[in-house]
């Protein structure tokens, strides 16, 4: 997803989140968990079974879903235990990784045509073309080998499946323990929730303090994380968390972004011959870090936003939230309807 990069975030079209990604009204914790997480993995698979055309969208669909479920497993950690979480959140990561090649090339390709496009106006005709052919070709040739792996596609879905028959075992009734149990309540969920968002906070902080390391990444990483978990989480209050996470939403991309103009210099600097004219490829990294400026101005006001309150007060608020929805699921409202 690429956006402008405006500091407003401008509310341009209605944001809405699916249904079936949002725990449902009197639903029990781990009957949402589960059922969202069964959801996201089969769909990821399926998307392997479309036709080859749909090959990059199957690519992208598969982890976006896994991060998802990542992003599920994160929040209940402390219910599934530390070698639980620890093992199923490795997994997920390592089959993702499988598909980060695939990923890369798509992004920094795409990466190029929307400089290009930005700055289309103060460029020469032809500018950055054969940049960005040099860059499809390669991205072609990327899909083509990854398709072809006689093992690599097909590991990926035994992976999804497997992951998919383990968490189907889990016990959605709260009050069942044989291992795993996940409490219908505001402590099954306050460590993981409070984790993600202080973590995100700091990992801010330490990104525009120069840190070592790709600090922006780190934290685009638990934005994401916590924009997930928000979607799930916004039947505590629908009207308050739909602004956060549209937020979280545009913080994700801006960070997104940045990224693969990273990827994308990284490679240039190893493959000096898909941008072999040495005064084009100057512009190209002025106009890429012009852009990537811009991006993090742009993140540093939203992230404010978002990272404004202290992580206990974080915490402390989404608990009352927790409440008052459950307060509201028992209140005998005959004439008056609370969300």
């Amino acid at each position: 997803m690429t956006v402008p990069a405006t500091a407003s975030a401008p509310y341009s079209a209605p944001f809405q989140v699916e249904p079936r990604l949002q725990l449902g009204r009197g639903e029990p914790l781990a009957e949402g968990v589960k059922r969202v997480a069964l959801d996201e993995l089969e769909r990821a698979a399926a998307g392997f079974f479309e036709p080859e055309e749909n090959f990059h969208d199957a690519v992208h669909g598969a982890r976006e879903s896994i991060i998802r479920v990542r992003s599920l497993l994160h929040v209940v950690r402390d219910e599934l235990g530390p070698k639980a979480f620890a093992f199923e959140d490795r997994f997920l990561r390592d089959t993702a990784g499988m598909l980060a090649e695939v990923r890369s090339a798509v992004a920094v390709t795409d990466a190029t045509s929307l400089i290009r496009d930005l700055y289309g106006d103060f460029l020469a005709d032809g500018t950055f073309d054969a940049t960005v052919q040099g860059l499809r070709r390669r991205r072609d040739i990327v899909t083509l080998k990854t398709m072809e792996d006689p093992h690599l596609i097909g590991q990926v879905v035994n992976n999804l499946e497997r992951a998919y028959n383990r968490y189907r075992t889990w016990p959605a009734d709260p009050d069942v323990d044989y291992g795993i149990t996940i409490r219908d309540s505001y402590e099954a969920i306050a460590p993981g929730l409070g984790s993600t968002y202080e973590e995100g906070r700091r990992l801010m902080v330490a990104a525009y303090r120069g840190g070592a390391g790709d600090g922006f990444n780190e934290w685009r990483k638990r934005v994401k994380v916590l924009r997930h978990q928000l979607e799930f989480l916004m039947p505590l209050w629908p009207e308050v968390l739909v602004g956060l996470v549209y937020t979280l939403d545009t913080l994700s991309a801006l960070l997104g972004e940045d990224h693969d103009h990273a990827d994308l210099l990284d490679l240039l600097r190893q493959r000096t011959d898909l941008c072999s004219n040495p005064r084009e490829r100057s512009l190209l990294f002025a106009l890429v870090t012009q852009r990537r400026s811009e991006l993090r101005l742009a993140s540093e006001i939203l992230g404010r936003r978002v990272y404004a309150d202290h992580p206990d007060s974080f915490t402390h608020r989404f608990g009352e939230y927790w409440a008052s929805r459950a307060q509201a699921l028992a209140a005998p409202l005959e004439t008056l309807s609370v969300h």
